[in-house]
């Protein structure tokens, strides 16, 4: 058997991720795959990042937020989509520091693991194949609806995949669409009860079972930590939370 751990949306919520790090290794979890929006929302940008990327067990890919700060610090063009978060994501990108850009440029968008003979198809949140390489300008990750089978059958590329995860949707999903399974295990660091969620999935050779999992932690500490600190949309940021 290989268990794996999946994350998502973490949000610069370090008090949520360093949580689920202590449960996952309490479960013994083999590796883990963070999909995405590791920063972005929460104030503690480097936190998060240096408690990831330190781990050896751990692959990472890119969500919107995450190439958006990317599209600021290379002056690239950022999503019309979001130009009212831009004063956020400057001000994360000022947070940054060399090697934390450095690895976040060198991240892919999309994972495909393959375990006993099953194939997985691990992204920030589905898309069809001709927007893999698409500039984060273009909003790439927000072309196919909210997550369901009718959205989701519109998406070409998933056929030889038996698990399809990814997040972006801050909800919980996991359905069946034509032998396929869709599993989003919900944001792990933007969820106003006082849990950090992430999924454990157990693969043997004839299958794999998902565990959802609710980690609790100080989400009140957390809170008392952003009023502290000053950034810009902070309202809206706190506004998640209570």
């Amino acid at each position: 058997m290989y268990r794996i751990a999946i994350l998502s949306d973490i949000h610069g919520n370090i008090y949520a991720l360093n949580a689920v790090l202590k449960n996952a290794k309490e479960k013994s979890v083999d590796f883990i795959y963070c999909l995405g929006d590791m920063i972005g929302i929460g104030p503690f940008t480097t936190e998060v990042l240096d408690a990831l990327f330190e781990l050896e067990n751990i692959q990472m890919i890119t969500g919107n937020h995450d190439e958006s700060v990317l599209a600021v610090l290379k002056n690239e063009p950022y999503p019309k989509s979001r130009i009212n978060v831009t004063p956020h994501h400057e001000w994360i990108s000022e947070k940054l520091k060399i090697h934390h850009i450095t690895a976040l440029e060198s991240l892919s968008r999309i994972l495909t693991p393959t375990f006993y003979g099953q194939n997985f198809h691990l992204i920030h949140y589905p898309m069809n194949p001709s927007m893999y390489k698409a500039h984060i300008s273009k909003d790439p990750f927000d072309l196919v609806g909210t997550p369901s089978p009718k959205n989701f059958s519109n998406v070409s590329g998933l056929s030889d995949f038996s698990l399809i995860c990814f997040g972006h949707d801050h909800k919980e999903h996991h359905f069946e669409w034509n032998d396929r399974t869709f599993y989003n295990s919900g944001s792990l660091g933007c969820f106003n009860e006082p849990y950090a969620r992430y999924g454990i999935i157990d693969i043997e050779k004839n299958g794999f079972h998902i565990m959802q999992q609710y980690v609790p932690y100080e989400l009140d500490v957390y809170i008392n930590e952003l009023r502290k600190i000053d950034f810009p949309r902070k309202d809206v940021v706190l506004r998640i939370y209570e």
